[in-house]
């Protein structure tokens, strides 16, 4: 095994939000043999830094589910981007279907957030331990590229604006993560893809790699490695579909499988 990929939130994350000891232990003895070990999550590059520097390794990073890949020397290895007049429509779209609704774009280390709704987006804030930048879409025309568009609704009302988006943009990747999150993105990324690109760029065969995950927006990560492990904290039936199920995230789950099949 040469790269150990891992999702974050549900994942290397326990429900505290905190990388337990043995599972940093556990990964930072890996890496002491060589591997990679490489984060991959729907968060920014910046939201994904400080787990790594806190398990003390230096690391590659797939950031906003594979639209971003960073080398571990920060060279991006690829990077898809939406174009600025799509981002902005969807923003604007999202402001006209109510005042509940927050925007957030990304684009590579930068998170701009609307003001309205902005309970929604502190919330975020607290989560992730880093602070959005409040900007109206007038002020962000110039900008020339964005890699996510975070819709953050009220659970209830998720259904609702995910199919509209869905209708106005067919041309986008527009999916709910979370009951209050939508992620709109440019069409083909997945972690999939993004796992295979980062085993090219090493010279590493996809059979020598393994991925860790926890929901249905790892599936693709998990069946595209060598080796695909599932948290115990699962949905039961992408279990019975990966088959492999380690203990889940609050329960030192990646370390157990890390010492029997590595460290061993």
């Amino acid at each position: 095994m040469q790269i150990i990929f891992s999702d974050i939130d549900g994942t290397l994350l326990n429900q505290e939000h905190q990388v337990t000891r043995a599972t940093a232990r556990a990964i930072k003895a890996c890496v002491d043999k060589g591997l990679y070990f490489v984060p991959i999550s729907a968060r920014m590059p910046e939201a994904i830094r400080p787990i790594i520097d806190e398990i003390g390794i230096p690391s590659p990073i797939i950031a906003y589910n594979g639209a971003l890949i960073q080398a571990q020397d920060g060279t991006v290895v690829d990077s898809k981007i939406m174009a600025m007049t799509e981002v902005l429509s969807v923003c604007h779209t999202i402001e006209k279907l109510g005042q509940d609704l927050a925007w957030n774009i990304y684009s590579y280390k930068a998170w701009y957030s609307s003001q309205q709704a902005h309970n929604l987006v502190h919330n975020e804030e607290v989560v992730v331990g880093l602070k959005s930048q409040i900007a109206d879409l007038d002020q962000l025309a110039s900008l020339k590229e964005a890699h996510k568009v975070l819709v953050m609704c009220p659970p209830e009302r998720t259904e609702q604006v995910l199919q509209a988006l869905k209708e106005d943009y067919p041309d986008l990747s527009i999916a709910k993560s979370l009951p209050h999150l939508i992620e709109v993105m440019a069409t083909g990324i997945d972690k999939g893809q993004a796992v295979k690109a980062l085993a090219d760029y090493y010279y590493v065969p996809i059979s020598e790699t393994m991925a860790f995950g926890d929901n249905y927006n790892d599936l693709e990560m998990l069946e595209t490695v060598g080796q695909g492990i599932l948290m115990g904290n699962a949905p039961q039936a992408l279990q019975e579909r990966i088959g492999k199920v380690t203990l889940d995230h609050n329960h030192d789950g990646i370390a157990q499988v890390l010492e029997k099949e590595i460290l061993k």
